[in-house]
């Protein structure tokens, strides 16, 4: 029997928090790269690898607190969560690398949602290096327009215009626009 990523993800965080430590490795094998890249958007390529250290651990220690919903979400939330925790407690400006990981696609995707993944990866290839840092906290890092200004100092309004901005640019070269 076949069985998505999400719900093998589901299955190693129960046994995680079941007591069975060593389904990290599944959890490390399925998510791990995502996982890193999120760490390295916030925290920066230098501190990724200790910031997935510690999520690790929060991972074995919060397992239990898993609703069971949503695998990835629950995850990324707990990276983005301690490398935010981690840049605070260097007492450094939250700042998402220039060079962000849009990985989109999926193995298990059809191939008509794997078109549209690439294609969506494209357009965001061909946003300004601002566009796409707010474009990745939103929606990759699901963070909200509040913890976006907080983690860059702006104002929220700031930021809100920001991502509008970058939306609008976005729709644009989906739709088949220029990048004006």
């Amino acid at each position: 029997m076949y069985e998505n990523d999400c719900e093998k993800l589901n299955r190693l965080i129960i046994a995680v928090a079941d007591g069975y430590v060593d389904c990290l490795d599944g959890i490390y094998e399925i998510a791990g790269g995502r996982m890193l890249a999120v760490a390295a958007g916030i925290a920066g390529r230098e501190y990724a690898e200790d910031v997935l250290h510690d999520s690790f651990i929060k991972i074995a220690r919060f397992a239990h607190k898993y609703r069971r919903d949503n695998p990835y979400g629950w995850l990324m939330r707990l990276v983005k969560n301690t490398a935010l925790d981690f840049v605070r407690s260097r007492k450094a400006r939250a700042e998402v690398s220039d060079e962000l990981f849009f990985n989109l696609t999926s193995l298990d995707y059809s191939p008509e949602k794997r078109d549209e993944a690439l294609e969506l990866e494209r357009a965001i290839a061909r946003l300004e290096p601002d566009e796409k840092k707010v474009i990745y906290c939103k929606y990759y890092l699901d963070m909200s327009v509040r913890e976006i200004a907080a983690a860059n100092k702006q104002s929220k309004s700031a930021v809100q215009r920001a991502v509008e901005r970058a939306e609008r640019k976005l729709k644009n070269l989906l739709d088949g626009g220029t990048n004006d």
